[in-house]
């Protein structure tokens, strides 16, 4: 029984391990993608969006940054925000 246990982490832990190491794997950024600190935020960014993520990712670097205004009217900034806010996180 404890064979059989012991198998069944071995094999799960080596799906997890594969599945972490496809997941991690380099993606090719194309010339429209907006990457910030190293990061690839993703395509056709506009001004509000990166404007958004570059105040997002001072807040989580300790400096709180943001626009209210623009957060509370301006859907691009506020999405750009949040996802600077959770992706620069540590950086």
């Amino acid at each position: 029984m404890k064979r059989l246990q012991l198998w069944v982490i071995m094999v799960m832990t080596g799906m997890l391990l594969s599945a972490c190491a496809s997941s991690s794997s380099t993606v090719r950024a194309s010339e429209n993608d907006y990457i910030y600190k190293g990061i690839n935020f993703g395509e056709d960014r506009d001004v509000s969006f990166k404007q958004g993520v570059q105040d997002g990712c001072r807040t989580a670097s300790g400096t709180y940054v943001k626009n209210h205004e623009a957060f509370n009217t301006n859907r691009s900034y506020r999405d750009g925000w949040g996802d600077g806010r959770l992706q620069c996180n540590g950086r």
